[in-house]
């Protein structure tokens, strides 16, 4: 199960490389990967990986955000936790 978590991770890390995001597309990926790093973790033997590559894709979207305004940890875990 790592390698397919592994894989498709790293094929969202290349997708988000060659879009643009606007404010809310990256206050998206940020909720999205937050809620996976909750839960993926869980099916995979070297969760480090996971939360590198999560962060690998947060970080790039903010990179190629037109109007980067990321949202607060706070308002992140809440949406998440009510998810």
């Amino acid at each position: 199960m790592t390698g397919i978590v592994k894989i498709s991770l790293k094929s969202l890390v290349e997708c988000v490389r060659v879009r643009s995001f606007g404010r809310f597309g990256l206050q998206q990926v940020q909720v999205d990967c937050h809620y996976l790093q909750l839960y993926l973790w869980r099916f995979v033997s070297d969760e480090n990986l996971v939360h590198f590559l999560l962060d690998e894709i947060v970080s790039s979207t903010a990179h190629r955000c037109i109007e980067p305004v990321p949202m607060e940890q706070s308002v992140i875990e809440l949406i998440c936790e009510r998810g």
